[in-house]
């Protein structure tokens, strides 16, 4: 597990709501609070889509889907005070890094004027060697690296 200190808020907040790279993250969970608390569960209502296209679907929304609902809630000329957004990869993303790992997390925090991206793993079972771990840190480093988020 790493964590990142974002250097410019404007730049990264512009990319996470108006860009792409984040676009094919799943959506775990979203908590915001601006004039109340909002709480989103990334997991898909497989009730609300049509019988013939469940199949297709993801268990979690990607953030692609759900990126342009959360912006209208931040949208505006008051800051939210708090926020959490947890992603994780894809399975065949997943599957690409390890097939020891259920998911790998990025979690995203802005609290008190500071964003902090942390990184996680779930882990299909205990595991000595910590190597599936190591290469997403490095991934995503080198991922807020590129974006110049760091």
């Amino acid at each position: 597990m790493e964590s990142f200190c974002i250097d410019d808020n404007k730049i990264f907040m512009a990319k996470l709501l108006k860009g792409e790279c984040f676009d094919e993250f799943e959506v775990r969970e979203i908590v915001l609070h601006t004039a109340v608390k909002s709480i989103i569960e990334g997991k898909r209502n497989l009730e609300f889509f049509e019988r013939d296209n469940r199949e297709s679907l993801s268990e979690f929304i990607s953030w692609q889907e759900l990126k342009p609902y959360v912006y209208s809630l931040v949208a505006g000329k008051t800051l939210p005070t708090f926020f959490k957004i947890i992603f994780s990869t894809s399975p065949s993303k997943t599957l690409e890094i390890s097939t020891e790992v259920s998911a790998f997390m990025l979690n995203i925090t802005y609290k008190d004027n500071e964003i902090i991206c942390t990184t996680g793993c779930a882990y299909k079972t205990f595991l000595l060697d910590k190597t599936p771990e190591q290469l997403w840190d490095n991934q995503v480093k080198n991922f807020l690296f590129e974006q110049k988020f760091i």
